[in-house]
């Protein structure tokens, strides 16, 4: 979609214009060197900066350019709220060095840490029986955010709060549940599909939406029905991660409530299916150009890594070797300081279509040489 521009903020001609005005003030011609040019050339980057400015505050009011508070504003219009940050989840378990006469209480809020940086507090309060030597009880991370999700168990095993005779704490399960809060592009989406959430028939459209207000981790929803009645519900995450059960419960929560769901549809969520694909290739590049077309291609960040992000950042995207073939060889189209090859033989992927509930995963499996030639 082509960009929309309310003010003109080309330079060039923003200059003209200053030097013709000036000139005409004055009538006379300015040349290089005369004091009042070089003061007229003084202010064209204040005047640029000046019509982005209000070039930008234009656009910020369309959906397309909205962002922070102003994208704020306009979900609200739609009656919409930014998704903010969700803890993660996981189960303390609080032990005694050995068995008590008397029950130990642990207080509500009770905290505990690996690292003296993520900290998690009991969601509930919870007893060690009399005779008993633990107790396992539910707890969230004090803040939101994906940073308190993946701590394996065993990793949070300090007690920040302590309590009279317990001796060790730590999590049983990994930490998983968290999310950021909800992004620009998430949001705008989300606001793009408001107008379908006032319909009760189910259309694809308001499943997605429902959905996707469940995680503002979710990046793409798949809505398929595979028999009449039957609607099953297929999300992905940011970055082509795979939802967990704590994910696909939430979305199911969300989805099946009653004042969401029709009455006869019969709605299941589940994870992606995946499909796995090789890259081997082989590339050529001049002598001059050798180390920043390996940069380039081979590198962090580089070719095979953006097409391997891109590859598995949504569903039902069909495995695509021409859009790997793009990147490794026209890597400048986005940053004018990378050189690519000069021509690439792709062995795999091969072009494969995708099903809209599947989402294409790279197997891990990587040859890639490359041959010098001459200019």
């Amino acid at each position: 979609m082509a960009d929309i521009n309310f003010i003109d903020v080309d330079s060039a001609k923003i200059y003209k214009t200053i030097i013709e005005e000036l000139e005409n003030g004055v009538a006379e011609p300015l040349y290089p060197g005369d004091e009042r040019r070089i003061f007229a050339e003084a202010l064209v980057p204040l005047f640029v900066a000046l019509y982005s400015a209000v070039n930008d505050a234009a656009k910020q009011k369309m959906l397309r350019y909205a962002r922070g508070e102003v994208l704020d504003a306009l979900a609200e219009r739609a009656g919409i709220e930014r998704l903010e940050p969700v803890p993660a989840t996981t189960i303390l378990r609080f032990s005694l060095k050995e068995p008590l006469e008397q029950n130990v209480i642990i207080p509500i809020g009770t905290r505990a840490t690996g690292n003296f940086v993520l900290y998690f507090k009991t969601d509930a309060a919870a007893i060690i029986p009399a005779g008993e030597l633990y107790v396992d009880v539910k707890a969230s991370s004090v803040e939101g955010g994906t940073i308190y999700n993946g701590l394996a168990p065993g990793t949070i095993n300090t007690i920040v709060d302590l309590v009279p005779y317990v001796d060790k704490v730590e999590n049983i399960t990994t930490t998983s549940g968290g999310s950021d809060r909800e992004e620009d592009d998430s949001l705008r989406e989300r606001i793009r599909l408001s107008p379908v959430i006032s319909s009760t028939a189910g259309p694809v459209e308001a499943y997605k939406y429902w959905a996707k207000t469940a995680d503002p981790n979710i990046s793409d929803v798949a809505v398929v029905s595979p028999s009449p009645g039957e609607v099953e519900i297929v999300p992905i995450l940011l970055g082509g991660e795979l939802p967990d059960e704590g994910v696909l419960q939430k979305v199911l929560e969300v989805v099946n409530a009653d004042d969401v769901r029709p009455l006869t549809d019969h709605v299941t969520v589940r994870a992606p299916d995946t499909i796995e694909y090789d890259i081997e290739l082989k590339y050529y590049t001049t002598a001059a150009d050798e180390s920043k077309a390996i940069e380039t291609i081979e590198g962090a960040g580089g070719a095979i890594s953006r097409y391997i992000n891109w590859q598995g950042s949504a569903l039902g995207r069909d495995i695509n070797p021409d859009q790997l073939r793009k990147l490794i060889l026209a890597p400048s189209w986005d940053n004018s300081n990378l050189v690519g090859a000069i021509r690439v033989d792709i062995i795999s992927p091969v072009y494969t279509p995708v099903p809209a509930t599947s989402v294409a995963k790279f197997s891990g499996n990587l040859i890639v040489t490359h041959e010098v030639v001459e200019e």
